[in-house]
């Protein structure tokens, strides 16, 4: 009875939360302004988003586990420009595990744009590497079609074991990649140098553990 109770408190307690965090983000925190509506079937489960650096106003964007080893070049719009289509993982049924995010920035050439897609995804925390498939950015992709390319592969592992990670990033500066952790009470940074040895499974560095105000069964 006194579960029954609690859960009639709890239900409600909860709804009201997420209710609460849509007003705010839709009402409070600014209009959201729509520009485009991706336009291809085949984007079904988009997970990350980047900028060309060579083509303004085109973006590259990928799809959540259960793809195949792609991405595609988009326009502001959301109209189809690209596929890109490349060998991964040969062990990998799809070519990929878990493509989580993308990002545009330099390389080991200079003056040369390249992107950066992350099958850094782990779910059940059981990989024994993540891998990051670079691309030397091509002006042509605006407008391909269906193509292919090659990647140069770079493979990853944390210094502590397996972690699922949601977000990659690009500091030009440093010249380091960024691989930021989820789920948990916090999330966990970790780098590796952007252009590193080739050939070998390149030990991640840990940076910092961050923590954000929250409830915990919320966070992801």
């Amino acid at each position: 009875m006194v579960r029954k109770r609690a859960l009639k408190i709890v239900v409600p307690l909860v709804a009201l939360f997420f209710v609460a965090a849509f007003a705010k983000h839709r009402f409070i925190d600014g209009k959201i302004q729509q520009v485009g509506t991706l336009k291809s079937r085949d984007m079904d489960e988009t997970s990350g988003i980047a900028a060309s650096a060579v083509n303004p106003g085109l973006y590259y964007v990928h799809n959540d586990s259960g793809d195949s080893s792609r991405f595609f070049a988009i326009t502001e719009s959301g109209e189809l420009k690209s596929t890109i289509k490349f060998k991964g993982d040969p062990k990998e049924p799809l070519g990929v595990r878990d493509c989580e995010d993308i990002a545009v920035g330099p390389g080991p050439v200079k003056k040369k744009s390249y992107v950066y897609l992350g099958d850094i995804g782990d779910n059940s925390a059981i990989r024994k590497f993540i891998t990051i498939y670079r691309f030397a950015e091509n002006k042509h992709w605006q407008d391909a079609g269906k193509t292919e390319a090659v990647p140069a592969v770079i493979n990853l592992r944390y210094p502590d074991g397996a972690w699922d990670a949601e977000s990659l990033a690009i500091d030009p500066l440093d010249k380091l990649i960024y691989i930021i952790t989820k789920r948990g009470d916090s999330v966990r940074v970790y780098t590796s140098p952007l252009v590193p040895p080739a050939g070998d499974t390149v030990t991640l560095t840990f940076r910092v553990r961050l923590f954000f105000a929250g409830l915990k069964p919320f966070k992801w």
